[in-house]
């Protein structure tokens, strides 16, 4: 029934607990697997090209810094996922990675669906209630969109 997996991971300690409750999914089924991490331009780094409050001043030094730390965070997030896809092959897992840039859940329901994938694992991650309201919720948006079955690994309060 679930031949491919997808999983999505974040670039967080928790994602090992994604990662280890979808790798044991798959090694119990003997299915294949795409590991997912989706990096978002407002998300994956700390630091913005938008300096000075309600009124941002975009200026090259900004820019350049922005694009620096936007390169180290992908160079990290590939390392992190070649790693993760090492541990799967050690399992005798079938696997393949895919680093993509975008909004999370969009991109893990498209990726989802061009993979035919016949199963999504991805975390959840206990935010407030004026949290999900301003930023979203990832998983939500995955549990309603996504075109195959969903596992969500609830994770420690952040």
């Amino acid at each position: 029934m679930f031949e491919k997996i997808l999983i999505a991971i974040g670039n967080s300690a928790e994602s090992q607990l994604v990662l280890g409750a979808g790798l044991n999914l798959a090694e119990k089924l003997g299915a294949k697997v795409l590991l997912l991490h989706v990096m978002s331009p407002l998300t994956s780094t700390s630091f913005s090209p938008l300096v000075g409050g309600m009124f941002p001043i975009v200026n090259d030094v900004a820019i350049e810094q922005y694009a620096k730390e936007w390169k180290e965070s992908e160079r990290q997030g590939l390392e992190q996922i070649q790693a993760d896809a090492a541990q799967a092959k050690e399992r005798g897992i079938d696997v393949e990675i895919s680093q993509n840039l975008g909004d999370a859940g969009r991109m893990i329901c498209e990726v989802a669906k061009s993979w035919s994938a016949d199963a999504i694992v991805m975390g959840r991650n206990q935010k407030s209630m004026l949290s999900e309201i301003w930023l979203g919720s990832t998983s939500n948006y995955v549990l309603h969109h996504a075109p195959c079955s969903t596992l969500v690994i609830q994770l420690p309060a952040v």
